[in-house]
């Protein structure tokens, strides 16, 4: 195995802290949503709980035992926005009058992910797959001639999956993955795009898998919608680059929305489309492992 020198190197830094909601963890399989950014983090420790017991046998130490458990994160961050904590402590955040109902809530299972920048400028890259955040400590004092900045406590306690990943030689429930990019084959170039998990696998080149109406159709009502079906999971406001244009190549005004799993746009003209017309979808969309796509299906409406 090659070693390279950084691999040895000091951790001096702590940026760009994420989570993500688990949608699924049994048996069957884990999910995790794309992650978001939470918060700008100024400190971050990370504390498993392990049981050590020896076994004495022949008036000495025979055995050693040992077992982990939950790993508890804290973390002082410099605020976090209202609807991000209400989220995250299972309470409810009213968008209409920006307010926070803290009724007790049940915290949602999250992934948490972060980088620690080391000495010779390299970072060390960690995801946590399962943990709940618990509601956060507050400090507040008044101020005086002397700026005093109080930050938030935020603690993570984070579990092992239920779902066994497969890890090589053995399938095991998993708590954490972490790599370094001075270590040979790791890349953490999209690894805050996704929850990386060792069933991630490099990612098919995006493609449009199907559009209603397909490329070339006729015959379609002048009230219908255009919904297009990509493979991949779609990057944040890539439904942007999906266009509809008439046979002058002018913009067909429309509302543009996307699916939870960010695979499905679909395209809702503001009014009907003209009869017997050539209209066309312009394509131009980026995925969340950066590869891009363009592409274009044509249709004409039906004659009335």
């Amino acid at each position: 195995m090659t070693i390279d020198q950084g691999e040895y190197k000091s951790k001096v830094g702590l940026d760009d802290l994420y989570y993500a909601e688990v949608t699924q963890d049994d048996a069957a399989g884990y999910v995790a949503d794309t992650p978001a950014y939470l918060a700008p983090i100024a400190e971050l420790s990370a504390e498993p709980a392990v049981n050590t017991e020896t076994q004495y046998a022949d008036d000495g130490p025979y055995d050693t035992f040992s077992s982990e458990g939950e790993t508890t994160l804290t973390m002082r961050v410099t605020g976090v926005p209202l609807a991000v904590a209400a989220f995250l402590t299972g309470n409810v955040f009213d968008a209409s009058t920006g307010r926070v109902y803290d009724y007790g809530g049940t915290p949602p299972y999250v992934a948490l992910g972060f980088k620690s920048l080391k000495s010779n400028g390299s970072y060390r890259y960690y995801w946590y797959l399962k943990g709940r955040f618990s509601v956060p400590t507050d400090e507040f004092a008044t101020k005086t001639d002397t700026p005093d900045p109080k930050t938030t406590e935020l603690i993570f306690t984070a579990v092992r999956s239920i779902y066994a990943f497969d890890l090589g030689d053995i399938n095991a429930a998993t708590k954490r993955v972490f790599g370094d990019e001075d270590t040979e084959n790791f890349s953490g170039t999209t690894w805050f795009s996704q929850v990386q998990t060792p069933a991630v696998a490099s990612p098919s080149s995006l493609a449009l898998s199907s559009s209603t109406p397909a490329d070339n159709a006729t015959g379609i009502l002048i009230t219908a919608n255009i919904t297009l079906v990509f493979n991949n999971t779609l990057a944040a406001n890539a439904e942007n680059g999906c266009v509809l244009l008439d046979d002058a190549t002018a913009v067909v005004a429309s509302v543009k929305t996307i699916s939870a799993d960010r695979k499905t746009v679909t395209i809702n003209p503001d009014a009907s489309l003209t009869n017997s017309k050539e209209y066309f979808v312009a394509i131009g969309v980026t995925d969340i492992y950066g590869d891009t796509l363009d592409t274009q299906i044509d249709f004409t409406t039906v004659a009335l």
